[in-house]
């Protein structure tokens, strides 16, 4: 069967997961930060933005769909998150656009400036709960860094944890190091596997932290001339 992952909840404040292998695994990355839903980017324009961009509204750069997020009036930067405008529903963010990809808004129309490039805000997960079972082997979990890497949980046989319910507040990512944009991301390695009947099912709760992740931030819209309406969207 080797490695599967089946992702239970992914919204604006958690990520639950669970994950099973029968393979041997070294250093592999179950949980990209940058990839979660919600996940804010920000957006570089050739200029500052004429008109503004209305905060929840949704904009098109070139074949791409993205969710405004947060924006200050007359900049050349907008925060994003992925969008499928189809189903109205936050994903992981798509960062194909081009540069010199034209920018509209579905409020606020065609923009003058077009896109230059994108980046990745700093992401934070607590992992606040997490259950195992493991059969033949060891499993150790980690933060990644490209400096430093750090242990979240070294597991064997089963149990459970639950930092809430201990008054923990959960379990920060203490790595350090962000090149290749790795800070933060989860990853596992075995231990003592022997054959395919090792196995391990594990099933963890993140917490997401803001602002790396957040909904829109509608009551700013007042001081960018638009209606303060907590409409999820704003679509058109």
């Amino acid at each position: 069967m080797a490695a599967e992952t089946q992702v239970l909840i992914n919204n604006e404040k958690k990520y639950i997961a669970k994950f099973f292998s029968d393979a041997a695994e070294s250093d592999v990355k179950k949980i990209d930060v940058s990839t979660l839903t919600w996940a804010k980017h920000t957006i570089t324009l050739s200029g500052a933005a004429s008109p503004n961009f209305k905060i929840g509204e949704v904009l098109t750069v070139g074949a791409e769909k993205y969710l405004v997020t947060g924006f200050t009036a007359g900049a050349s930067t907008v925060e994003v998150v992925g969008w499928d405008n189809t189903n109205k529903k936050a994903i992981a963010i798509d960062a194909s656009s081009s540069g010199g990809d034209a920018v509209s808004g579905g409020v606020s129309g065609s923009n003058t400036r077009t896109y230059s490039s994108i980046a990745e805000l700093d992401f934070e997960l607590l992992v606040t709960k997490i259950m195992w079972i493991t059969n033949g082997l060891q499993v150790k979990i980690e933060w990644d860094g490209s400096s430093t890497e750090t242990v979240i949980a070294e597991l064997s046989g089963n149990g459970s944890w639950n930092m809430p319910g201990n008054e923990w507040p959960g379990i920060p990512n203490n790595a350090t190091g962000d090149t290749g944009n790795v800070l933060g991301d989860i990853q596992f390695t075995t231990t003592d596997r022997d054959d395919a009947t090792d196995t391990y099912t594990i099933i963890m709760e993140c917490k997401k932290q803001a602002p790396g992740y957040d909904v829109p931030q509608y009551e700013q819209n007042g001081i960018l001339g638009y209606p303060v309406d907590f409409k999820l969207g704003n679509f058109t």
